[in-house]
């Protein structure tokens, strides 16, 4: 698969050497607290999940890098309904250092252009716990609009909380006109 561009990322596949990068941080309380899997990941765990990729025909992950070819996250489509046309937006930028600083925001604007544009996407949707701000603003930001509350979908730090189902359709991705890449102070963190 060709690398894509965006403004201050490339996406490129995720290859065997970017797993332990991959587990740590999935591993991290402070990506984890944002993402479905509760269970502690191990090289075994990533392993069996690189080899899926290669099977699955409806998942496409990504390794997301700076132009400098530094690996700080990863993004991809989960969950794609070919025949619907649709598919679940999965991201996270990893490295700390990097949130906040445009490349959540240009990391899911290139993913949009890639859904849209290379596989001929109808619609995107996103998951997002509620008390997950950040990745609100940036899917608002980058124009999903929220369609529904999922209640008392996540048990988490002694308590159910509530998940915002988020959806972008093609038409009005293109309504946005060109995509420019915009700064803001996003975390940057969804489900996988």
């Amino acid at each position: 698969m060709a690398v894509l561009e965006g403004e201050l990322i490339r996406l490129r596949a995720v290859e065997k050497k970017d797993l332990k990068k991959l587990r740590d941080w999935r591993n991290d309380p402070d990506v984890k607290k944002f993402v479905r899997e509760y269970k502690e990941l191990s090289m075994q765990n990533q392993l069996r999940w690189l080899e899926s990729l290669a099977r699955d025909r409806d998942t496409i992950m990504f390794a997301v890098e700076t132009k400098k070819g530094k690996m700080i996250g990863c993004t991809g489509l989960t969950y794609i309904d070919w025949k619907n046309r649709r598919g679940e937006v999965s991201i996270y930028i990893g490295g700390k250092k990097y949130r906040g600083k445009g490349y959540g925001t240009d990391t899911l604007k290139t993913l949009m252009k890639y859904s849209f544009e290379e596989l001929n996407l109808h619609m995107l949707f996103g998951e997002i716990f509620e008390y997950n701000k950040a990745n609100i603003r940036l899917f608002e930001k980058c124009g999903f609009k929220r369609d529904g509350v999922l209640r008392h979908r996540l048990y988490r730090d002694g308590r159910y909380w509530n998940s915002l189902i988020y959806s972008i359709l093609e038409r009005e991705w293109k309504q946005q006109g060109p995509q420019k890449e915009g700064r803001g102070k996003e975390r940057c963190i969804n489900h996988l």
